[in-house]
Order: C-alpha cells, then structure tokens, then sequence
C-alpha cells in the first residue's frame, strides 16, 4: 500500500489588486479506489476585501507530471460571505501509487499566500472493503437542545452505511468508559457531534447536526482497506456477552491500529428535556469494552493483504439493561500524533446480542457473522479434519464450493462479490458428517 498526500493551494486575485481569498467544503476521501475518477471540486471564497473576486481558473497537478489547467471562471463578483463552486474538468484518477497532488487557482495580483494551502492524504487502493461512516454524538437528558439532534441522528442511523453513537453525560444514561472515551475530543458541550473521530483533527467537533448528513454522504464515498467482522453471543443464564471481532485487510497497510467495540442499548423508554416524557432513547453507549484507548497489539504495525486479525471481549450485562434491545459495533481506528481516524465500522445492526449457537449443533461447526458482507467465518469442532463447503443460493444453484482443512479451528468464507442480497444455505460435508446453516448477505 502506497499513500498519496493531497495538496491543495489556492491563490485568488480580482480586479487587479490583492486578494485574501480560501477554500471550503473542499473533500477527498481518506481511501480511495485505484483508476477510477474523483471530481476535483471546492468553493472559492472572498475572505476580506471589499473588491469583488471576479476571474480565476483551478490547476492541478500529481507528482512531477503535467499541469491539468482548469477553465478559466468569469464571475459577477465574489464578495466577503459569497463563495463560487468550482469542478475541475478533469477528475484525479491514478493507479495505487503514492505521491503528492497539488491544485491551485490561478487568479490576477494574487500576493497572500499565507492562508492558501489545505492537505487531505489519501491512500489509492487496488483492493477495498465498502466504507461505514461513524457519527458519535455527545448529548444528556438534561440538554433542552437534544432533541433535535437525536432526532436527526435517528434518521441517520437508519442509512446501512451510517453508525451512530451516542455518549451521554451526566444524566443516568452515562458510563464511566464512555465519559472517558469522549474526553479525548474536548467536546464538553451538548449537542455536539464528532465525525471519524476527528479524522487526525482535521474535522473539528460541531453542533450543527444539519451538516452532519451532508458529511456522512461525502465520506461513505469513500472505502476503507479494512472489513470488520462481528459476532456477539450473549448468554442470558450468566448474563455474559461475547464479542468476537476479525479484522481483515483488503491492502497492505503500515500505521499504529487499535480495535473497539461499544455495546449500544435502543429504546430505552426515560425523560429528556425539551422532548417530552416518555422518551425513547436509541444508540446510547453503554460500554467502551476497549476503554478510552481502544485495544493494541492485534494489528501489527505493518498488515498484509488478505490477513485476518482476531479478538474477543467480555462482558456481563447488568440486569437493568435489556438485552434485547443491545446490540454491538466494532471499529478500526488508526492513531497518529495523539490524533484518531475511523478507518472503518461495523454496522450495529449486523450484530444484534444472541444466544450463540454450540459449536456441535446440527453437526460440527458455527457460522458467523448473518448477516455478512464480505467476510464471514466458520468454527469446526476440534476433531473435524477436511470438509467440503458449498454456499446455496435460493434457486438451488450453487455459487461457492471450496475444499478447506479445518484443523485450525476457524475458517475464512470470503462472501463471493456477485452474490446478490439475501438468503443462503451453507452446507459442509466431513467424511459422513453433514451440516447446514442459513447466511444472509446483504
């Protein structure tokens, strides 16, 4: 795996005379696909002088290779608060390479330069796994500003590849490792909302739920080099919930990676202000089960593609919470200089808390995670040697068969990528031991 640094400059002049002008809504995505094309696109604004920026083009440029000169933009003006959204004509599309991309405008008497650069890395994978968007949001019953807030965080949970979680403070809702986990941020107020947890401090903290979407939609443009995997049992005698994760790479990858998983509680039937009583509560984190920190030394600083990384938590619910209504995420998270990126996040409704099946039920093994996307895992009983895999379709045709030795206990089923959405039957075979499980894909 390569990684490209995306350099943005940009100078503006108008009307002959100086200019101090910026960029914003400027985005590119943290991974990116190999040869395929993103439109190079930001406003150009005007940041303080009174004459109107009025003419520009947007160049770039990637590594030492040629100048793509943008058009040339004639405006009616551009004044303080006014901005003039720019596409460049030609899209940035590279293969896996690593490499610095520079873009700037090109305008008349430009001579502040001081405010002109923006950098966004990128990194160009020949290999990818769909990305999930994390959204976690600080808010409390206390807070007569939530409710809107929640409530548009509701409707962003519902989007599969958006993850909501919210950290409630100092209200009966709250959490000691969840209080912890959020101080990282210096976000003490609520609402307020933190987006891929920074993204290395880039994406600062806000209250502006409105924009909240609107980023959520740009980043799940993106990919991830990571799939998560999540399969939860929880055993309601004991009241211990168990959490496996396996953590593949899609592309080699060298940084500091932690894993996390959080246990969510919906409908949480209580109070909030300004919300009206009763209220229902959803996404509400009530465990940290990696701490503040998340989890180290189960990626290695140097991955290779196609590798699993594995880990499993422990936890036992306490019996005011319901645990029918818990569910659990997991993320990937890169660290950096005391900052944090999500590299990727498990959608909480694919790891809904269940009793877990025995690994000798109908036969020999386990299968998990169902639904699944990418990747999904068997467990063999230990005395299980060789068997024969076939994945069914409803249609009786038989999309996947494979031949694997399970004496190692745990089996990668790579989800084949033109299986369509729904139902499937697993069958193994081991000598004249024959069992079958149902896997949903989606």
């Amino acid at each position: 795996m390569r990684r490209i640094t995306l350099l943005m400059l940009i100078a503006h002049a108008a009307f002959g005379l100086a200019q101090d002008a910026y960029l914003n809504t400027a985005f590119v995505p943290r991974y990116w696909k190999a040869n395929d094309p993103w439109p190079l696109s930001a406003r150009v604004r005007n940041a303080s002088s009174t004459v109107p920026l009025i003419t520009f083009r947007v160049d770039w440029r990637f590594n030492s290779g040629p100048v793509q000169v943008g058009n040339t933009q004639s405006t009616t003006g551009i004044l303080p608060g006014q901005y003039w959204p720019y596409t460049h004509p030609t899209a940035f599309n590279v293969p896996a390479s690593s490499g610095t991309l520079k873009m700037w405008v090109v305008g008349v008497g430009d001579s502040n330069h001081s405010n002109d650069t923006l950098y966004f890395t990128v990194d160009v994978l020949s290999a990818w796994a769909t990305k999930s968007v994390l959204i976690e949001q600080y808010t409390g019953t206390w807070c007569q500003f939530c409710p809107l807030p929640n409530a548009a965080t509701n409707t962003l949970n519902d989007d599969p590849l958006i993850v909501v979680a919210k950290h409630h403070n100092g209200d009966e809702l709250s959490s000691a490792s969840s209080t912890a986990y959020w101080q990282q941020f210096n976000a003490n107020y609520s609402p307020a909302g933190v987006m891929e947890q920074e993204e290395f401090g880039t994406l600062g903290d806000d209250a502006a739920y409105d924009q909240w979407g609107p980023r959520a939609e740009q980043r799940k443009q993106g990919v991830s080099p990571v799939s998560i995997a999540v399969a939860a049992g929880f055993n309601a005698w004991q009241r211990l919930l168990t959490v496996d994760l396996a953590v593949t790479f899609t592309a080699a990858q060298t940084g500091t990676f932690v894993v996390n998983a959080y246990i969510l509680e919906d409908s949480i039937n209580g109070v909030q202000v300004a919300g009206g009583s009763p209220y229902m509560h959803q996404q509400v984190v009530r465990e940290v089960l990696g701490g503040a920190n998340g989890t180290a030394d189960v990626i290695p600083a140097t991955t290779t593609a196609g590798s699993t990384y594995s880990h499993q938590y422990t936890f036992t619910v306490p019996e005011q919470w319901n645990a029918a209504n818990l569910r659990v995420i997991a993320m990937v998270t890169e660290k950096r200089n005391g900052t944090s990126w999500t590299v990727n996040v498990s959608d909480g409704d694919l790891t809904e808390v269940h009793v877990p099946e025995s690994a000798t039920a109908e036969g020999f093994f386990r299968l998990w995670p169902s639904p699944a996307r990418d990747m999904a895992f068997i467990d063999f009983e230990p005395s299980v040697g060789s068997a024969q895999l076939q994945l069914i379709g409803a249609d009786g045709r038989v999309v996947l068969e494979q031949t694997i030795q399970s004496s190692a206990g745990r089996v990668s089923l790579p989800i084949p990528p033109d299986c369509a959405t729904g139902s499937y039957l697993l069958r193994a075979i081991a000598g004249d031991r024959v069992g079958t499980r149902t896997l949903v894909i989606e």
